[in-house]
């Protein structure tokens, strides 16, 4: 555990930065989710709104430090290309 004042306030400020990262990766999963589950209903519009959602997240995530930007490149590519394949399924 930190010892001196300066290595208890970076202690401090890192545990804030991870409880925030953990909490946008969460946030991304869960739309994450929502598209799939939206995509496997045929609710192409509904996936096509949580895609974009998703698609923002991930961006601002890279914009920081949360996420890689290869990272967040190709989780966006992951899902885009599962939602079409579902779209191209049915029909």
């Amino acid at each position: 555990m930190a010892r001196n004042a300066s290595a208890m306030k970076y202690h401090k400020q890192s545990e804030k930065r991870r409880l925030a990262n953990k909490a946008r990766k969460s946030t991304i999963r869960t739309f994450t989710k929502k598209a799939v589950a939206a995509g496997e209903s045929g609710d192409a519009a509904n996936a096509a709104k949580f895609e974009k959602v998703v698609q923002s997240l991930v961006d601002k995530a890279a914009k920081g430090s949360t996420l890689h930007k290869n990272t967040a490149a190709r989780r966006k590519s992951r899902l885009a290309k599962r939602l079409k394949a579902m779209q191209a399924a049915p029909a």
